[in-house]
């Protein structure tokens, strides 16, 4: 449960309102405590069954594509919502922030078969592609409309289409308001 917290403190910070108002009028937090419910309540018990079946509409509502089974580190924080695509074996690390449009997706052939691994403070901007059995480092960049399937290192900036590292500034402008 602690994971709940941390995910919506992220989001009181940048829309100045309380723990039930941004759970009730904030989407993409109401969409991570639903999803973090279904992962505390992952067996058998009625409040996950009530969770699971809520985070079905809640899918198809706001266009995000993503299983109760992924592990995503906590604050984790979605700044628009619609067309995210997270694989279900994709790891995610603590306080990384997601735009619109993303796919972390997986690939089953070639030398990079498997599912990304991001680090903790990611920032991924709107559009951006990660696929493959790649790690994405600390403190790392990816710009809007970036496909990434390389391996990326720790406060690295990635942008292009193929992508390439253009900057070690890292992300640590982008992130804010990180939980402990």
């Amino acid at each position: 449960m602690s994971y709940i917290l941390q995910d919506v403190k992220r989001y009181i910070d940048k829309n100045n309102g309380s723990y039930w108002k941004v759970i009730l009028f904030h989407p993409p937090c109401r969409f991570m405590v639903v999803l973090r419910s279904c992962q505390y309540f992952y067996k058998f018990n009625p409040l996950g069954i009530i969770s699971r079946i809520w985070i079905k509409r809640l899918k198809v509502k706001y266009g995000l594509q993503f299983n109760h089974t992924c592990k995503i580190g906590q604050g984790f924080y979605m700044a628009h919502y619609g067309n995210i695509i997270i694989n279900t074996n994709v790891v995610i690390g603590e306080n990384c922030n997601i735009a619109q449009g993303v796919t972390l997706g997986n690939t089953k052939r070639g030398k990079k078969v498997g599912n990304p691994r991001i680090g903790n403070r990611v920032w991924i901007g709107s559009n951006a592609v990660i696929v493959g059995g790649i790690t994405i480092g600390n403190d790392v960049l990816i710009a809007p409309l970036s496909f990434v399937n390389f391996d990326v290192p720790d406060n690295a900036v990635v942008a292009g289409n193929p992508a390439k590292i253009i900057s070690y500034n890292g992300s640590e402008e982008y992130i804010t308001n990180t939980v402990q």
